[in-house]
């Protein structure tokens, strides 16, 4: 019997619950794909770099914590938008107990629903982008199943134990309620007009919370370790005290100005001062996730963008070969756009001698790595040099990269000296071969440098781990780490867009109620639906916009957490691109919000005057 109540009261407000369900589903679909990723043992064995499994065991775990609070939201909204109901059932006769029961199951109901859409949602979307993404990253996709029942039990697990405690809660709220409390909650608000002095000192307040967490971002470097900490506490508080103080003060000034006069804004102006008094929390939680998303995708383009630059810095030759055998010469061939070196050297004792003949004929290419004040990499400032014997002979550091492109017995050497080729000619012992090759473009003969090196480590037969062979080996982890990171921030951001929108659309939706008896009113006092209908898309604007300002701010800020950390250098164009394409998909939100409202709350027909 409460089965069946709780599945007649989710269907009597399907449409409303479709709302939250986007978030839902949306969070455990792209929960489900990382899960698939990291958890998938035959892939993960089958691929040489682990770091791609990291860095979406990180995405998971980051989603997991976003998605609690926003399975925190969107349960206190269910409550809120049952309550009437459950008034009704407590005053026909229902005890408290069996109502928190009925209340417990409609949840898990919910997210069993949504949890279950959003595997089979993830399902579609891990099979369709796997190989987008195996590509990009360079890694063979063997083994991989798109379908992998263990990503789907943890995805049920988590989610299920989320929306478990979210009924429990709500078991705990309705047996401590009344009949008569429930059904008057509609009518009802906690909000009370603050005092004029105390809504100036949050306005003020707010403002210098956030200056202070900006600041902390920006001195990193100082700040060191508690920069973070200080940042979040910081702009949380000055978030909410923002949307609490600052943005109504705005709004009485507006009300009190000439503009107010003008058509219905004195009624657009009180709507929206009375929503951000009323949705200061949802606001602040919004204005977070909108950084929070925006974030994610412009500091994931923003790494994966840096993948040839940051590799530059450790080399210019893509791989190093010692003596190389007639298949890694065959290989060589087929690269495009390259240049081959050769150099002969000897190892005597634990000295390397190199024929300077063959520096002096094609000098030497060392990346002349510059720093800066902070202590980090001057990209801007690091060049590649030409250097003859002679000037490798009075460099250590290009000596130090000639080395570490040797095989890990040659790197043990103690020094390394180039001399005449007369006098390398002297000395008693078998020479050797270095052969190393730049490339133009390294993604573009990627199979065939992997190839080459592939080759070379299983030839040498090292088991040491030093690194040796050129750059192309780091290039691979770069691309495979910053790959995943670039691929883990689109679909964080996309997964907190829909948590947020559907957050905001959901509040907004959830007053259609009382909100239609106001509409009802204008429609009789003769106000047109196109001007009824302008006010309320200016209102619901201002919900939109308003967290969206102050959540580009905080991106804007934030990213020099970023650049201050050496992680990032220039990341403002990518932020540009990515805000323009992030508002987009922020306007599709706002445009179907509009649509609904307007469907629930202008009345359909005309009173006649």
């Amino acid at each position: 019997m409460l089965f069946k109540l709780s599945l007649t009261g989710i269907r009597s407000r399907f449409k409303d619950y479709l709302v939250l369900f986007s978030g839902l589903v949306m969070a455990s679909a792209i929960f489900y794909m990382f899960e698939a990723i990291s958890t998938n043992d035959k892939f993960v064995e089958s691929t040489s770099v682990q770091s791609a499994k990291l860095v979406f065991v990180f995405g998971a775990v980051l989603l997991a914590l976003i998605t609690l609070v926003y399975v925190s939201y969107a349960n206190t909204f269910l409550l809120t938008m049952r309550k009437h109901d459950y008034g009704v059932f407590m005053m026909l006769g229902a005890r408290p107990r069996k109502i928190g029961r009925l209340i417990t199951l409609e949840t898990l109901t919910i997210g069993f629903i949504s949890t279950f859409i959003g595997v089979l949602l993830g399902t579609g979307i891990t099979q369709l982008l796997s190989g987008y993404l195996f590509d990009k990253l360079a890694i063979p996709a063997s083994g991989f199943q798109a379908f992998y029942p263990k990503a789907i039990i943890y995805t049920f697990v988590f989610f299920m134990l989320l929306f478990l405690i979210s009924g429990l809660f709500n078991h705990r709220t309705f047996v401590k309620s009344s009949a008569l409390d429930l059904l008057k909650s509609e009518s009802s608000t906690k909000w009370k007009r603050p005092k004029k002095a105390v809504l100036w000192v949050e306005a003020i307040l707010g403002i210098i919370f956030l200056v202070v967490g900006y600041v902390s971002m920006y001195e990193i470097q100082k700040l060191k370790s508690i920069a973070i900490p200080l940042a979040l506490v910081t702009i949380v508080l000055g978030t909410y005290f923002v949307f609490n103080s600052f943005f109504v003060a705005i709004l009485n000034g507006l009300q009190k100005s000439s503009l107010a006069a003008k058509g219905l804004n004195t009624f657009t102006i009180s709507q929206l001062k009375f929503r951000i008094n009323d949705f200061t929390k949802i606001l602040s939680v919004v204005s977070l996730l909108f950084a929070l998303a925006l974030g994610a995708i412009t500091v994931g383009v923003g790494f994966a963008q840096r993948i040839p630059e940051i590799a530059h810095i450790q080399g210019e030759y893509a791989v190093a070969v010692k003596n190389p055998s007639a298949k890694i010469n065959h290989w060589i061939t087929e690269l495009d756009n390259k240049q081959t070196t050769n150099y002969q050297y000897k190892k005597v004792g634990n000295v390397l001698y190199f024929n300077a003949d063959n520096v002096n004929q094609k000098p030497y290419a060392y990346v002349d790595v510059k720093s800066t004040k902070d202590g980090q990499v001057d990209f801007a400032k690091t060049k590649t040099l030409k250097l003859t014997a002679k000037q490798v002979n009075q460099n250590d550091n290009a000596k130090s990269s000639i080395v570490r492109m040797l095989p890990p017995t040659d790197q043990m050497a103690k020094s390394i000296k180039l001399i005449s080729g007369t006098r390398f000619a002297t000395l008693r012992t078998n020479s050797a071969d270095l052969k190393m090759v730049k490339v133009k473009d390294m993604d573009a003969n990627y199979d065939t440098l992997t190839k080459i090196t592939n080759e070379q480590t299983k030839t040498s037969g090292d088991k040491s781990g030093i690194p040796f062979g050129g750059i192309f080996a780091n290039y691979m982890v770069l691309k495979s780490l910053l790959g995943s990171l670039e691929f883990m921030g689109i679909f964080l951001g996309i997964a907190f867009l829909a948590m947020l929108a559907s957050c905001l659309m959901f509040k907004i939706l959830s007053g259609t109620s009382t909100d239609i008896k106001r509409y009802e009113m204008l429609n009789k006092i003769g106000t047109r639906r196109s001007v009824a209908k302008r006010s309320i898309n200016l209102q619901i604007l201002g919900l939109f916009v308003l967290p969206a300002i102050l959540g580009i701010i905080d991106v804007a800020f934030g990213l020099q957490l970023f650049v201050k950390s050496g992680l990032l250098d220039q990341p403002y164009p990518v932020f540009g691109w990515s805000l323009i394409a992030f508002l987009v998909l922020y306007c599709v939100y706002y445009i179907v919000t509009i649509k609904i409202y307007q469907s629930f709350v202008v009345p359909k027909t005309k009173i006649k005057k």
